[in-house]
């Protein structure tokens, strides 16, 4: 038995199954268009774009899925026969059998893969003995086949199976042996001969025809896949940026109040004098993603306390700062000797934007 074929064959089958589909689609959407008396009524011009949304547009992308799955299915079903065949090549015919009726040694006279989906993959070795005839089948890791008694679908009891063949006919019988259930199946080779070269034919008619229609080259095929991978990708963050503009920490974000150095000077002046400090000193900044400048400032209140003046400067500067794009460090202020000094963080992009808005309304919270 061949279970594995050559490429080829995997290739034409996948292509007839593409062509199908999309064949399938068009003869649907033409009788649909036929059966509806309202489209009559549209003129040529109408119906033809009509046609081509329904029927150009959706085929278009059925063989483009077809080819992005293409490599992928052929090899799966490429390994799978392989798994087949190998099965089936290198099962080890058990040995050893013997006649449970006369108690002769069994002869060996076919094998078969035993191929079902509830089922171990196994191969099936059929032996007969030469003195009385009798049958047994022994599958290759040696357990034996046990028919399975079939039932009447009506009541059931145990049916009676007959077969018999004349000419190119063969025939089973089920027969109940309780109630009057009987099926006949007939199956005549010649017919079904024929029915396969006609298959066949239509087959290679339709590759011959239509491949070039509905199988994507790899060429195309490849543009087809970078322009729906592009098309995800503005796709996907055009509804991340609709989600994150639906977010009111996004509105507050967009809306602060984006300061430059000088602007920031400005206003750190304004609250070291507010609260009792003088003598603003900004260090060399530091420049990254983000914009980090130190500061000092000098305590102009001798009686208050090292902890309170801090505390005054880091709340001054947290309020002034809230609306805007810096923030102090979480080192927050420290002080010694009257010096007070601390570190500020502008921030620039979208992302670090929302991010101290999100941390800011945590914290408070």
């Amino acid at each position: 038995m061949n279970y594995l074929k050559d490429e080829q064959y995997y290739s034409d089958l996948y292509d007839l199954h593409t062509i199908e589909i999309c064949l399938d689609w068009e003869k649907e959407v033409l009788e649909n268009c036929g059966k509806d008396k309202d489209f009559a009524k549209f003129s040529e011009p109408e119906q033809n774009r009509f046609k081509n949304i329904m029927v150009k547009m959706p085929v278009y992308y059925k063989k483009g899925e077809r080819y992005r799955d293409r490599e992928n299915t052929i090899n799966q079903w490429i390994q799978k026969d392989k798994e087949k065949q190998d099965k089936y090549n290198n099962a080890k015919e058990p040995t050893g059998i013997y006649c449970k009726s006369c108690n002769w040694a069994m002869e060996s006279t076919t094998k078969d893969l035993y191929d079902f989906t509830e089922e171990p993959l196994r191969v099936l070795f059929f032996f007969e003995c030469p003195n009385c005839h009798k049958r047994r089948g022994i599958f290759n890791d040696g357990k034996e086949y046990e028919s399975k008694v079939r039932l009447c679908p009506k009541c059931s009891s145990e049916l009676d199976i007959k077969y018999k063949k004349k000419n190119e006919v063969s025939t089973f019988i089920e027969k109940c042996k309780n109630c009057d259930y009987k099926i006949v199946d007939k199956t005549d080779f010649k017919a079904w001969d024929e029915q396969q070269k006609k298959r066949k034919e239509r087959q290679e008619y339709l590759l011959k025809t239509f491949r070039n229609e509905f199988c994507m080259s790899k060429e195309d095929g490849n543009r087809y896949i970078a322009d729906q991978t592009q098309t995800q990708y503005f796709m996907k963050h055009d509804e991340e940026r609709k989600n994150k503009e639906a977010d009111p920490r996004y509105q507050k974000a967009k809306n602060l109040n984006k300061l430059k150095v000088i602007e920031l000077q400005k206003i750190v002046q304004e609250v070291i004098n507010t609260n009792g400090f003088n003598q603003l000193n900004f260090g060399v900044p530091e420049i990254d993603r983000q914009v980090i400048i130190s500061f000092n400032v000098q305590e102009m209140r001798l009686e208050r306390k090292e902890y309170d003046a801090c505390r005054d400067l880091k709340r001054g500067l947290t309020k002034a700062l809230e609306d805007t794009n810096w923030r102090l460090m979480s080192d927050g202020i420290g002080g010694k000797l009257g010096i007070l000094y601390g570190k500020l963080k502008g921030y620039e992009s979208e992302d670090d934007l929302i991010s101290i808005v999100k941390s800011s309304k945590s914290h408070r919270l």
